[in-house]
């Protein structure tokens, strides 16, 4: 079982430790050349993901971040 207090997020691994971090958290099976496309395109996920945080809404309730929808 994985060390709950790793994170992903922790900068300090590359690429390689990260992804097999996902992969052992998540339990999926995954080829040797699947692992190394993630590992190839693990950089790029990361930078579209932190883009997609925005530092003054971290501790803001979800319905102040996402407008309330009435149609679905």
């Amino acid at each position: 079982m994985s060390d709950p207090s790793t994170s992903v997020s922790d900068l300090s691994l590359n690429a390689a430790a990260q992804v097999a971090l996902v992969i052992q958290r998540t339990g999926l099976p995954v080829t040797p050349e699947e692992r190394d496309r993630l590992i190839r395109l693990f950089p790029s996920v990361r930078e579209w993901t932190d883009g997609l945080r925005l530092d003054e809404t971290r501790y803001a309730e979800p319905a102040l971040i996402f407008p309330a929808g009435t149609e679905r």
